[in-house]
């Protein structure tokens, strides 16, 4: 019965094979120089929004050009961590002494890239796992390829 209701895979020539699930097409994307990313884009039933194909096919392209934005918000994220755990404080998380804004990549791994629209704007979000806030997934989020914010603390896929 409830197979009447389930989408069929949407087969995209650059991204390959998405699936409908909880409400998004997903699959996964690999962003040089990060690694491989959960995908996950809005869409109908039928297929995913023409505008997030669009988007998720222009990251790989345009991801390099983001990375020094990505790489200065999760230095700024870092930075009460480090210095809490300066002051004394307990973070509830194994702190990495990290020395500058290019070396929080070490510390970081790839989470999910999920694209759909907000407010009648469509954003990307480029999520992470940290080392030093296991609660969190931390994302940035852009807007048009310009930078909105770092948010730390968005929901996982």
């Amino acid at each position: 019965m409830f197979g009447l209701f389930k989408s069929e895979p949407y087969q995209d020539p650059q991204l390959g094979e998405l699936r409908r699930s909880s409400g998004h097409w997903k699959s996964s994307i690999v962003l040089a120089p990060s690694g491989q990313f959960r995908l996950s884009l809005a869409g109908n039933r039928q297929a995913p929004h023409p505008r997030a194909i669009e988007l998720a096919r222009e990251i790989r392209e345009r991801f390099p050009s983001l990375v020094l934005q990505i790489q200065d918000g999760l230095f700024e994220h870092y930075l009460p961590y480090k210095e809490a755990v300066e002051a004394g404080e307990q973070t509830g998380s194994p702190c990495p002494q990290i020395a500058s804004d290019s070396a929080v990549w070490s510390y970081v791994k790839p989470a999910h890239v999920l694209i759909e629209p907000l407010k009648g704007q469509w954003r990307v979000e480029v999520a992470f796992t940290t080392e030093w806030d296991v609660e969190h997934t931390v994302a940035a989020i852009f807007s048009d390829w310009e930078f909105i914010e770092l948010n730390g603390s968005v929901r996982g896929l």
